[in-house]
């Protein structure tokens, strides 16, 4: 990995380790940014081993502690899991001074992004939401993010720099997460719609007419050519985390007077799916994929 000379300008700490912490480390450390990390699972003798190995292949700085990550931080990129995104803001907030920004790029609803919001400044800081509008893999640290706050301009035109592509949307904060919640109510919906009917369509024995059907009805999707198969396969590998996302939809839809028992329902499926998912690792193939998605549902308890 080349890499430029650090430049202290750039000091960027990075808080969470898991899938996209070390996409956006390496990339950012590509561009000279001196990055630092840190994840709670640095403090368990199982998990330790990963997340140094993951920091040494990226070029991050591991850190020990939360307040020894932040400490000289430019900006602190939040990136865990949307349970953790609240508790993440509230351990960092006291640790924080005037001059960093909070970037909080985890998939919440906008009620917690601006609790968030509020923490980070009372102690002076910035705060930033960021709304990652597509997954990171394959493009990285250019995958598309819609920013809010009243320095999202500043720090849009900072992170673009480097090679991030961010779009400003909203002084307010909480905008940018309703657009991506929204659209996700559709993606992730469409995507447990996949898994329900397929997994009926398998138990009567009739998946590929069923197939045949809906190309038929909507040509061009993909019907015919293992699109249920990319929808089922996402929520395999993917659905722990789509269904957090999936929980703060509903979350959402309360705190606004709508009812969020369907946002909920679509989380449910994604999780099931994500346990069966996670049993079947050991029947990876040779390229580590894993098994044909009528694998994934013989085991009715899914739906």
């Amino acid at each position: 990995m080349q890499q430029q000379a650090p430049n202290a300008s750039r000091s960027i700490a990075i808080i969470g380790f898991g899938e996209v912490g070390p996409i956006l480390a390496q990339a950012l450390v590509e561009q000279g940014c001196a990055v630092s990390t840190y994840d709670t699972k640095l403090d368990q003798a199982a998990t330790r081993p990963q997340i140094l190995a993951r920091a040494q292949r990226s070029g991050a700085r591991v850190a020990d502690t939360l307040a020894a990550a932040l400490e000289g931080a430019q900006w602190v990129l939040s990136a865990v899991t949307a349970s953790q995104a609240e508790a993440v803001a509230s351990a960092a907030a006291p640790l924080m001074k005037p001059g960093q920004t909070f970037i909080d790029l985890n998939s919440v609803s906008p009620k917690v992004k601006q609790t968030n919001c509020e923490r980070i400044q009372q102690v002076g800081a910035d705060y930033v939401e960021s709304a990652v509008m597509a997954p990171v893999p394959p493009q990285g640290i250019r995958v598309p993010m819609l920013l809010g706050g009243h320095t999202a301009g500043a720090i849009s035109e900072g992170l673009n720099a480097l090679g991030f592509n961010t779009k400003p949307v909203a002084d307010d904060i909480g905008l940018a997460s309703a657009i991506k919640l929204c659209r996700s109510i559709m993606i992730k919906g469409t995507e447990a719609l996949c898994v329900q009917s397929m997994l009926a369509a398998r138990h009567f024995g009739v998946d590929e007419r069923v197939l045949t059907s809906l190309h038929a009805t909507f040509p061009g999707v993909g019907w015919d050519q293992g699109y249920e198969a990319y929808l089922i396969g996402r929520v395999a590998e993917h659905g722990q985390r789509r269904s957090e996302e999936m929980r703060e939809a509903s979350a959402m839809l309360s705190e606004i007077g709508m009812n969020g028992d369907l946002a909920s329902a679509i989380a449910d499926v994604q999780e099931k799916l994500a346990r069966r998912g996670q049993s079947l690792h050991e029947d990876l193939d040779e390229k580590g994929r894993l098994p044909a998605w009528r694998t994934l549902l013989k085991n009715s308890d899914i739906g």
